[in-house]
């Protein structure tokens, strides 16, 4: 009897603790990988859904974690899987070119602030091998990119899932005899804007020859042996880490949009449930 009203008391004690952190028990998809996962998570604390340990910033972990008021059960998987599991989850953290390439970029409820660390950190660059920043074709490509009608173009086509780093106007180099430039891209939103960019750079002898990859190590690997004179796809961290690791002298151009993180709807539609 005895341990049958232990019992009985320890399950009161859980739902009375279940009840005042919340006890709805939702579940947060967010990126598996270093780089992303610390960027969901620290949205999720600007929200006030969980709170993190002091000072950890964007090298943040479900381990660093210390207070959890609405029983959130975070849920780590593959970043480009996330869009896909939302219909098992009741939210998602996900990247901005996975959004707009599930075609759900309509639908996020919140997303990092323009000027938040990771927003200015995240910013995704073109880039070139070494020795190759002053060619003029990619001086070309540079300037029509970070142009106001190509910045602005992407302001207005991505409905906040991918945003403008902010317009420059940079000299386009004079360019005689017509030359192609061939560069590596992943399908949104990079090959997008440089669709976008293609009868732009056309007008200034400069033929842009796109080519798509669904792989971040094809597109760097192919401006380090000259199939690609430049690409367009990755964040400046992660040209760091891939320069480090494959002894690779890839350097960034120019730092054109970034993809906010952004909290999209699953089996829960709003996050009035967390008060916001």
């Amino acid at each position: 009897m005895k341990k049958f009203l232990a019992l009985v008391l320890a399950l009161v004690l859980a739902l009375s603790l279940a009840a005042c952190s919340g006890g709805a028990g939702y579940q947060i998809g967010i990126p598996a990988d270093a780089t992303n996962g610390g960027r969901a998570l620290l949205l999720l604390q600007d929200l006030g859904i969980l709170t993190l340990k002091e000072g950890v910033g964007l090298e943040a972990t479900e381990q660093d974690i210390v207070e959890n008021p609405h029983n959130v059960t975070i849920k780590a998987m593959e970043a480009a899987n996330l869009p896909a599991s939302l219909p098992d989850l009741d939210f998602a953290v996900i990247n901005g070119n996975y959004a707009s390439g599930a075609g759900i970029g309509d639908k996020v409820l919140t997303t990092e602030d323009a000027k938040s660390v990771a927003a200015q950190t995240y910013g995704n660059v073109v880039a070139v091998k070494e020795g190759r920043e002053n060619d003029p074709a990619v001086q070309a490509l540079v300037a029509v990119l970070m142009s106001g009608n190509v910045q602005a173009w992407i302001e207005e086509s991505y409905n906040g899932v991918v945003m403008p780093m902010g317009a420059q106007e940079l000299d386009i180099p004079e360019i005689a005899e017509p030359v192609t430039l061939k560069v590596g891209a992943s399908p949104s939103p990079h090959a997008e804007i440089l669709e976008h960019v293609k009868p732009l750079l056309a007008e200034h002898n400069v033929e842009l020859d796109i080519v798509e990859f669904d792989d971040y190590v094809m597109p760097n690997t192919g401006v380090e042996d000259g199939s690609l004179d430049a690409n367009y796809f990755q964040h400046q961290p992660y040209l760091d880490d891939f320069n480090a690791e494959q002894s690779t002298h890839i350097v960034s151009v120019a730092t054109v949009h970034y993809e906010p993180m952004g909290i999209y709807p699953g089996k829960t539609a709003s996050l009035d449930v967390f008060g916001k």
